[in-house]
């Protein structure tokens, strides 16, 4: 008899724990049920009671950035249904550098059941598959199979029924960018605000929400995904002061990126962008020869001074084109570059430099090093050799690459975010808006009659034109300075030391062998120089170099603190960023109308590649420096300023908002 007992206390024991708890391992897990005159109203709510070990957690419906929802299957009587989980509001629960959100320690998670006859009530089961996390994470699984009428009431269910929020919040909800501005009213003072995202892939979690108070309204500001893929509406829960409301709201997409030009806007605005290069101040060194090689052929007859300007303008367009396809080239391989990007790396600076260098020499010295240098020696002059109007043209090309002319950003902006089969015909515009001048002098030669005759003047100017070369060698020097350290600017100037000396003691020689011995030496020192190029880290910086402040987030962080800014998007390659900097943005007065009107000025630093960067410059639909960006509290949009600024411009755009 005493064993039968036995037996039944061991069954009756079993299924209770069958029926209330299961341990996982890292909880205790259990179906509760709590009803208010059930029999009546047809429903009543039953939860999944987990008791975590201590700091342990599981997660809500979106886990923020890691972890994963609870998942459960149910077996119910026929005439029985039961709804989605009533999700509780969740807690912030960081572990640097991520954000996750869920439940800490304890959680019970409401369902409600709807039925038909409480009566007819019978068997339920629930099969439930969990992630608990401390500083592990441990997927964990109960199955519970227990009559309904044996489930345990608890009033605990009610106190997490009550966490649900069930009041609807009306908010207004606008996209911008990487920004998301929630703005919404509230008589209360407000101490603390949170949005919880129903919507994986939108926010980023980790960063600061922000808010500030409005004339009218409360704005809450949230980072988001870069292209953030919304739902028709944004659904959620905002937590003020403690209190949790709903959110489902129609949400406006407002991005820059959107202001987009035509086709024929990009192809106008390149081609008259193009023309404008010809006077920016990187061009000048190199253009200035070939103005110097038209004057030498103005005598000549007409199909020659036609053909050298032809071939000067075919340079210009193939260069321009095989920029274009390069800068294709590398964006189809998942590389992001920008127009200029050559000149980021410090092994073309470098070597720019030494030929800027070389050039000034051969001007000044009025000498020849070989064949190739000979052709070299006659840009400018008045050699015959139709290469060295083609050499020109793609000379120039390349080292106008650092300067964006007024009406060149947007184009290029616009043509390296289209297919290629538009991208091609806008560098093309570009090509034919910089050519534009010498074609011109083709169809026309006659207009070189207007131009001074050829003379030993020339000559004179010649020798001149050497200075602005090396100036653009010292101007590349300086570049190459602030992109690499000082032992590989003190190698790069011992290597133009040497070529000097080259240079100078052929000059003095008679004998070819000696002549031939020096080009050797020459052809060694540039190879030597190359090999330590390549050796360089295009990372490295000297160490005084000053950081920028800038960052990613920069303007969504600013923007929801209500803080005004100006960011300066530059790079020290830019001779249009240098001289907007002295002319304009250095200028005392704009200095001190920044500072009395609590304007933060950003500088971006764009010298070495900076993916970060590339990307602010593609969303305002730029490929290249400079850029500038203004906003100030109450503006809608960033203003994005000229190319090309004067201190008294500056001050007009800043004082107008």
């Amino acid at each position: 008899m005493k064993s039968y007992k036995l037996i039944a206390s061991l069954l009756l024991f079993s299924l209770s724990s069958l029926a209330y708890s299961v341990n996982t391992g890292h909880a205790d897990v259990s179906l509760i049920k709590f009803s208010n005159n059930g029999s009546q109203t047809n429903e009543m709510f039953v939860g999944i009671k987990m008791d975590m070990q201590k700091n342990w957690h599981t997660y809500w419906k979106n886990p923020g950035d890691s972890g994963g929802p609870i998942e459960v299957s149910w077996t119910l009587p026929d005439g029985m249904t039961i709804s989605d989980i009533y999700w509780p509001t969740p807690k912030l629960i960081p572990y640097a550098p991520l954000m996750t959100y869920g439940y800490k320690d304890f959680v019970i998670f409401p369902f409600k059941i709807s039925y038909e006859n409480f009566d007819e009530l019978d068997e339920i089961s629930a099969d439930i598959n969990f992630l608990i996390c401390d500083d592990i994470c441990v997927p964990e699984k109960a199955f519970i199979n227990t009559n309904f009428k044996s489930i345990a009431s608890d009033n605990e269910l009610l106190e997490w029924i009550n966490k649900v929020p069930n009041v609807t919040l009306p908010v207004l909800a606008k996209q911008t960018d990487n920004n998301l501005e929630l703005r919404f009213s509230s008589n209360n003072k407000i101490e603390n605000v949170y949005f919880f995202a129903d919507q994986k892939d939108i926010v980023l979690h980790a960063d600061k929400q922000s808010f500030l108070k409005e004339e009218n309204n409360w704005l809450l500001n949230i980072s988001t995904e870069d292209n953030p893929k919304h739902n028709e509406k944004l659904n959620g829960v905002i937590v003020i002061n403690d209190e949790s409301y709903l959110v489902d709201s129609e949400i406006t997409i407002e991005n820059i990126s959107n202001k987009s030009i035509t086709v024929i806007q990009a192809l106008i605005f390149a081609f008259i962008g193009g023309l404008i290069l010809n006077l920016m101040p990187c061009v000048f060194p190199i253009i200035s020869l070939k103005v110097l090689s038209f004057i030498s052929i103005s005598g000549d007859s007409t199909f020659k001074i036609r053909a050298h300007s032809m071939i000067f303008s075919l340079g210009v367009i193939a260069s321009f084109l095989i920029i274009a396809l390069l800068l294709i080239g590398l964006k189809e391989s998942g590389s992001i570059v920008g127009w200029g990007f050559q000149l980021q790396s410090p092994m073309i600076v470098g070597t720019l430099s030494i030929l800027m260098f070389l050039i000034g020499l051969v001007l000044l010295m009025d000498i020849n090093l070989g064949s190739s240098l000979t052709r070299l020696g006659s840009i400018g002059s008045n050699g015959n050799n139709y290469s060295s109007s083609f050499a020109t043209g793609v000379l120039a090309v390349i080292v106008a690459s650092p300067c964006t002319a007024p009406f060149m950003g947007a184009a290029i902006g616009y043509a390296l975010i289209q297919p290629s089969l538009i991208t091609l015909p806008i560098f093309l515009s570009l090509g034919l808006g910089f050519a534009f001048p010498y074609l011109l002098i083709s169809f026309k030669p006659n207009l070189l009659s207007s131009l001074p005759k050829p003379g030993k003047w020339m000559e004179t100017l010649k020798e001149f034109f050497a200075f602005p070369m090396f100036a653009t060698a010292l101007w590349l020097l300086w570049v190459f300075s602030l992109q690499t350290s000082v032992d590989a600017l003190v190698n790069l100037l011992i290597s133009i030391l040497l070529i000097s000396f080259i240079v100078w003691f052929h000059t003095k020689i008679i004998k070819n062998y000696l002549k031939i011995l020096l080009s050797i030496c020459l052809i060694l020192i540039l190879t030597s120089q190359i090999n330590q190029f390549l050796n360089l880290d295009d990372q490295t910086r000297n160490a005084d170099k000053i950081e920028s402040s800038w960052n990613l987030n920069i303007e969504n962080e600013l923007r929801s603190s209500g803080q005004s800014y100006l960011i300066n998007f530059t790079a020290a390659w830019c001779i249009t960023c240098q001289a907007n900097d002295k002319v304009a943005l250095s200028r005392p007065s704009v200095k001190e109308y920044l500072k009395d009107n609590n304007i933060e000025y950003i500088v971006a630093d764009w010298t070495n590649r900076d993916e970060n960067i590339l990307k602010v410059l593609n969303k305002y639909e730029r490929s290249g420096v400079p850029l500038y960006i203004f906003w100030k509290q109450g503006m809608n949009e960033p203003e994005i300023l000229p190319a090309i600024l004067t201190e008294n411009m500056v001050l007009d755009i800043l004082d107008r908002y």
